[in-house]
């Protein structure tokens, strides 16, 4: 077996910089939950979500363990794949870089936030994030308290406009 020195770097903005995983080991298993050879705290991401196995060469292959928000590479949905220096992972909704010493096989150009790193005219690209739904209904809860505050404000802000009209015909009567 090959000796390639590997690592998975969080790009997401609400973990970005907080960890990089350097990669020895046969296999990972990558979860929300702090029992997964490599844990990622985020809601998108499932309980068991996918994992790594070595290769004979020395690379890693991601296999989807049936998750709930999938698993993609490059922005492709995969459900098995081997990933090359630079590719972008994309477990739930966080992005993670993978960076080998093999740089030799990289074809990742695109992070899935939809920042095409080709485009000059400088426009965003978006991509579909497929069923990464935030209503689902374990989120039920919190939606029900927006629709609350944002149909309180509304109401607010119309309650103002009457009274600002009253006040400018109680103006005008005097």
């Amino acid at each position: 077996m090959a000796s390639v020195n590997s690592k998975l770097i969080i790009l997401s903005e609400q973990l970005e910089g907080q960890k990089i995983h350097e990669l020895s080991e046969q296999m990972y298993n990558i979860g929300r939950i702090e029992e997964r050879s490599v844990c990622i705290p985020d809601t998108t991401v499932s309980t068991t979500h996918c994992e790594l196995v070595r290769n004979e060469e020395g690379s890693y292959r991601v296999v989807d363990l049936g998750s709930s928000n999938g698993t993609r590479i490059n922005g492709a949905l995969i459900t098995g794949q081997t990933l090359n220096h630079g590719d972008m992972l994309q477990v739930g909704g966080i992005e993670i870089l993978y960076h080998s010493d093999d740089e030799d096989g990289g074809t990742g150009q695109t992070a899935a936030t939809g920042i095409n790193l080709e485009d000059t005219a400088g426009g965003l690209q978006i991509q579909d994030l497929g069923n990464v739904d935030p209503f689902k209904k374990g989120n039920r809860k919190s939606n029900s308290k927006i629709v609350k505050i944002v149909l309180t404000a509304t109401f607010s802000i119309l309650g103002l406009i009457v009274l600002l009209s009253l006040g400018k015909l109680i103006l005008k009567m005097f």
